[in-house]
C-alpha cells in the first residue's frame, strides 16, 4: 500500500470536514471565511443513451463513441498528500481570493500567484482544486519550452490504408481547455511572453482553431470550468522578466496575486503541519514541539528582513527549507544550528552564511528536536558506527537499516522472460547457463519482444551454484573478455564494494547521516565539492549500504531538459514519445546519481520542480503523467564553482532536501585512509605527505594564514602558488597512488607525481618543500 503523504483533515458531523477555523469542506460545497462555494460534481455514469443501430461502416471514425467516461474527470483531482491539509488565515486570503476569481462572470479563471520560492504557490493552487474538486494538468516550464511541449505537435501517423502523412496532435494543454481542467503552469515566467498568447485567445473568445488535425482544420469551444492558475519566482536565475503586458494579462487587483512568506505565528503553524505530514512522521505519529516551531520561524523571518543578507535568505530560508531543516534535524539528532550550516545553506556566499548561522546560534543555542523521537526513527537508518577523528573501519562495519520506511508497493517491471541461449565450461571445471531476458515491447504488435540484458547461473566443478558476487563477476568479465558477451542491459544495478568509499571516517560518516536523513524525507540532494573529494563514492556507498539499485549518469553543458524526460522516436512508421532513462529510473524506484549536475543549464534543473513537488509527477507532451515511484531517490553531485558551472536556479536549489558540502577530509581522518588502503605503508611518511598536500590544497585556496607569505615578493607568491597547484592532489589521487605501490614506495610515488613535467621554475620550488615534509629523493 502507498503511504499517505499528509495527515487527513477532521472529519466533523454529516461529512463536513474542517482545514483549519476558516476553511469547511463538505461534499457539495466548500466555505473560505464565511463564504461558500459550490464543488464540481461527476455523475457516476452519463445520461446519455445510445439508440440501437447498425454499426457504422468500419471505414467509419467516430468521435462521440469514443469518449471518455465525465467519472474519469474525479480522478485527476488533487488528493490530500498534495495540498495543505491546514490553512491559515493568510492562506484562507488567498484561497478566497481565487474562489472570487474562478467563480466571477468573465474572468475565465485567469489567475497568476507570484512570489518566493518555497512560499506555497504551487501548492494553493493545487489545495483549491482540491476543495472545489476541479481536476487539474500541471505543466513545468523552462527556457526551451515550446509550443509542441504542451499544446499541439506534428506527429507521423499511418492511415488505415497504412499510408504515411503528418497530422496535428493536440497536447494536455488542449486537452484541459476541451475537457474543463485547471491547467497549472509552474515557472510561467520562463516561458516567452509571446507563447502566452495561446492561452489569451482562449480565454478571451473562447474558442481554439487547431489546423491540420486528423479530422481536418477544427474550432474547440473552450470548456467553462477551465481555468489557468500560473505561478512565478520573480527575477530568479533562468526567468525572463514580468512586464507590464502579463500583469496585465492577469489583471493588478484581479487575477495578479502577490504572496509572500506567512507571518512568523503563522508560519509556525503551517510549519508544524507539514512536518507531522512528512511520510516517516506521519507513519510514527511524530510531532514537533510548537514552541521550537516558533523560535525557528520568527529566526526565519528576522534573517529575510536582514538588511545585509536578507535577499538571499528570501530563497535560502523558504518555508519549504524550514520543514527540511526541522526533518533533518530530527532525524540525525543533531543541533539545529549545525543542520543549518552543513546542510541548507551550502550555496549561500561565505559572509551571509557565517551572520545566518551566527544568528541561530545566538537564537536557538545547542537546541536538538525531541531525542526519544529520534530513537524511533533510528530503525529506519543505517546503523553508521561512532568513529574518533583519525580512525577508519570498513564500510560494512555500517549495518543495513531494520526497517524500511516506505511502505509501498513495489514498482511495476516490463514483464520479462529469460530464454536460454548456451552453456559455457568454465576453466576450472565447473560451467555457466547463459540466458538472454526478453522484454515485452509495449511499443510494438502484441506478443513482440527485444532482448535486453543477460542473466547467468553458475556452477563449481562439484555441481554446486555458484553465489558469490566477486566470482560471478569475474565469470561475467570472461564471458565479455573471452566470448564477446558484452550487450546492453535494463536500469538498475547493484554495486560492488570496489565502487565505494574505500572505508568509513568520521569525516564521511557525518556526510552520510545528513544525506542520507534529506533522502528519508523524500527529497532530492544535492552533493557539492571539489573534484576527488568523493562526492559519487558517498552516494553509491549510501545506496549500498541501503541495498538500492542504482543508475548513473553524467551531465554536461550539453545535456538538455529532453535528455532526462521524453523524445520523439519513429517506431513502426509513426512518431512516439518515448520516455528518457531518467524518468523510466524514477518510475521504477531506483536511485539515480546525477554527476556533474550544475553543468547543465537552469532549463534542465528545473524538470525536479514538478518531480519533486508533492505530486511528485511530471506531463509528457502526449498527455501521459509519470509518477515519481515513493522509493525513488536523486543525488545530485557537482562543484560550487569552476569552469563549465552554471549556477543553480535558486526554486530549483530550494527543492533539494539538503545541499552538502564535501571537503577534504581533516589530516587525521585522510591518514587514516590512506593506511587503511595500504597497511604496510608508514605511518609518519604517510602523515607527512598528507600535510603537505593539505598546506597545498590551502595555499591554492587562499586559506593559508598570509603571515606566513610575508617577506615574500608578489611574483614570488604567485610562483609558489603554481607550483602548489601541482601537489594539491585530490583524496582520490592519494587513494590511487597509495593502491598502486601498495605503500611501500607511496611517498616516492607522491613525488614523483608532484614533479613529473613541472617547468624548472616550478621544481626549484616544489624540491626545497619535499625536502622540509622528508620527501627528498634518494
Amino acid at each position: 500500500m502507498t503511504l499517505d503523504r499528509s495527515r487527513a483533515a477532521p472529519t466533523l458531523e454529516g461529512g463536513t470536514r474542517a482545514f483549519g477555523p476558516l476553511v469547511t469542506l463538505t461534499p457539495d460545497s466548500f466555505a473560505i471565511d464565511g463564504h461558500w462555494y459550490p464543488r464540481r460534481r461527476y455523475p457516476d455514469r452519463s445520461a446519455l443513451q445510445p439508440l440501437r443501430r447498425p454499426p457504422d461502416p468500419a471505414h467509419w471514425d467516430s468521435q462521440l463513441t469514443r469518449l471518455p467516461p465525465i467519472s474519469d474527470l474525479a480522478g485527476e483531482v488533487p488528493d490530500e498528500s498534495e495540498i495543505f491539509t491546514h490553512i491559515t488565515p493568510s492562506m484562507a486570503r488567498v484561497l478566497r481570493r481565487i474562489a472570487d476569481l474562478d467563480s466571477a462572470a468573465g474572468q475565465h479563471g485567469f489567475i497568476l500567484l507570484v512570489g518566493p520560492t518555497g512560499c506555497g504557490k504551487t501548492t494553493m493552487a493545487k489545495t483549491y482544486c482540491y476543495l472545489a474538486n476541479q481536476p487539474c494538468t500541471e505543466l513545468t516550464f523552462s527556457g526551451d519550452t515550446a509550443l509542441s511541449d504542451f499544446y499541439a505537435s506534428v506527429e507521423l501517423v499511418r492511415d488505415s490504408a497504412l499510408q504515411q502523412s503528418t497530422l496535428t496532435v493536440p497536447g494536455p494543454a488542449v486537452e484541459a481547455m476541451l475537457r474543463g481542467k485547471k491547467l497549472l503552469l509552474n515557472e510561467i515566467n520562463m516561458l516567452p511572453p509571446d507563447l502566452l498568447n495561446i492561452f489569451s485567445q482562449a480565454m478571451d473568445t473562447g474558442r481554439l482553431v487547431l489546423s491540420g488535425t486528423e479530422r481536418g482544420n477544427v474550432e474547440i469551444t473552450v470548456h467553462g470550468d477551465f481555468g489557468l492558475i500560473g505561478t512565478a519566482n520573480p527575477n530568479y536565475i533562468g526567468t525572463l522578466e514580468m512586464g507590464r503586458a502579463i500583469e496585465r494579462r492577469f489583471g493588478r487587483g484581479l487575477g495578479f496575486i502577490e504572496m509572500d512568506f506567512l507571518p512568523p505565528d503563522e508560519e509556525a503553524e503551517a510549519v508544524e503541519h507539514e512536518f507531522a505530514s512528512l511520510p516517516i512522521f506521519a507513519r510514527l505519529g511524530i510531532r514537533i514541539d510548537s514552541t521550537l516551531c516558533q523560535r525557528v520561524a520568527n529566526l526565519a523571518a528576522s534573517l529575510r528582513r536582514d538588511p545585509q543578507i536578507g535577499n538571499v535568505m528570501q530563497s535560502h530560508l523558504s518555508t519549504r527549507t524550514l520543514v527540511h531543516w526541522l526533518g533533518i534535524a530530527q532525524i540525525t539528532g543533531l543541533p539545529l544550528a549545525d543542520v543549518l550550516e552543513q546542510a541548507l545553506l551550502t550555496t549561500v556566499p561565505a559572509d551571509a552564511r557565517a551572520r545566518a548561522v551566527q544568528a541561530a546560534r545566538e537564537h536557538l543555542g545547542e537546541a536538538r528536536l525531541d531525542a526519544d523521537a529520534t530513537e524511533r526513527v533510528r530503525p529506519f537508518r543505517v546503523q553508521w558506527p561512532t568513529l574518533a577523528p583519525g580512525k577508519a573501519v570498513p564500510v560494512d562495519s555500517a549495518g543495513a537499516p531494520p526497517r524500511d520506511p516506505i511502505a509501498a508497493p513495489p514498482p511495476r517491471r516490463p514483464g520479462a522472460i529469460h530464454r536460454l541461449r548456451f552453456i559455457r565450461p568454465l576453466p576450472d571445471g565447473g560451467k555457466v547457463l547463459i540466458a538472454e531476458r526478453m522484454v515485452a515491447d509495449a511499443s510494438g504488435p502484441a506478443g513482440w519482444r527485444f532482448g535486453q540484458g543477460i542473466r547467468i547461473r553458475a556452477y563449481d566443478a562439484s555441481g554446486r551454484q555458484i553465489r558469490d558476487p566477486d566470482r560471478l563477476d569475474e565469470i561475467l568479465r570472461l564471458l565479455r573478455d573471452q566470448d564477446g558477451l558484452n550487450v546492453p542491459a535494463p536500469l538498475g544495478r547493484r554495486l560492488r564494494p570496489k565502487e565505494l568509499l574505500p572505508c568509513l571516517t568520521a569525516h564521511t560518516v557525518r556526510i552520510l547521516a545528513l544525506m542520507e536523513a534529506a533522502l528519508l524525507l523524500g527529497r532530492p540532494v544535492f552533493v557539492a565539492g571539489p573534484t576527488g573529494s568523493g562526492k559519487s563514492s558517498l552516494a553509491r556507498t549510501l545506496a549500498y549500504l541501503r541495498g538500492r539499485t542504482v543508475v548513473e549518469m553524467g551531465f554536461t553543458g550539453e545535456t538538455a531538459k529532453t535528455d532526462l524526460s521524453a523524445v520523439r522516436r519513429l517506431i513502426g512508421g509513426v512518431t512516439r514519445w518515448q520516455t528518457q532513462g531518467f524518468l523510466e529510473a524514477l518510475a521504477a524506484g531506483h536511485t539515480i546519481i546525477a554527476n556533474e549536475y550544475n553543468l547543465a543549464y537552469s532549463d534542465v534543473h528545473s524538470l525536479l520542480n514538478g518531480l519533486f513537488d508533492k505530486g511528485a509527477r511530471l506531463a509528457l507532451p502526449d498527455g501521459r503523467v509519470y509518477r515519481v515511484h515513493p522509493s525513488a531517490w536523486v543525488i545530485a553531485t557537482g562543484y560550487l564553482d569552476g569552469p563549465g558551472v552554471k549556477p543553480l536556479n535558486e526554486g530549483v536549489e530550494n527543492r533539494f532536501g539538503a545541499i552538502v558540502s564535501v571537503s577534504y577530509p581533516p589530516v587525521g581522518d585522510e591518514v587514516a585512509i590512506l593506511r587503511f588502503v595500504a597497511p604496510s605503508a608508514d605511518a609518519a611518511t604517510i602523515e607527512r605527505c598528507v600535510r603537505l598536500v593539505d598546506y597545498c590544497r590551502r595555499l591554492v585556496a587562499g586559506k593559508v594564514d598570509p603571515a606566513t607569505l610575508v617577506g615574500l615578493s608578489r611574483s614570488a607568491q604567485e610562483a609558489l602558488r603554481q607550483a602548489a597547484r601541482r601537489a594539491a592532489l585530490s583524496t582520490a589521487e592519494l587513494v590511487a597512488i597509495a593502491r598502486a605501490g601498495g605503500g611501500p614506495d607511496f611517498a616516492e610515488r607522491l613525488r614523483i607525481g608532484i614533479l613529473e613535467g613541472a617547468p624548472e621554475n616550478v621544481r626549484r620550488i616544489l624540491e626545497p618543500v619535499l625536502l622540509q615534509y622528508g620527501l627528498g629523493g634518494d
